[in-house]
């Protein structure tokens, strides 16, 4: 994170490297996710990283993930949670 000032206005601002920007998107999906999933932050990141998903694959497929909307992002890791913590459970 890099704070700076506009030549401009004289406002300040912050620039976020890549890994910020990437952990924040993270973030962003796991409270959408638990919003939707009627489930609290903290539970919804303890099912995600029980079936690999933070890391293994939001985090890993970010590039193509970012470019879709929000609604199309949850609903698809909603399937892929529901569909991993089933294969897990057999």
């Amino acid at each position: 994170m890099k704070e700076e000032i506009d030549k401009h206005t004289g406002e300040k601002w912050i620039q976020l490297n890549d890994e910020e920007v990437k952990y924040g998107f993270l973030a962003q999906c796991i409270e959408a996710l638990a919003e939707a999933e009627h489930s609290n932050y903290i539970a919804m990141f303890e099912r995600l990283e029980n079936v690999n998903m933070t890391e293994g694959y939001i985090l890993a497929h970010y590039n193509v993930l970012h470019t879709e909307s929000i609604e199309n992002i949850i609903a698809d890791l909603k399937a892929l949670l529901h569909k991993r913590e089933s294969d897990k459970r057999t």
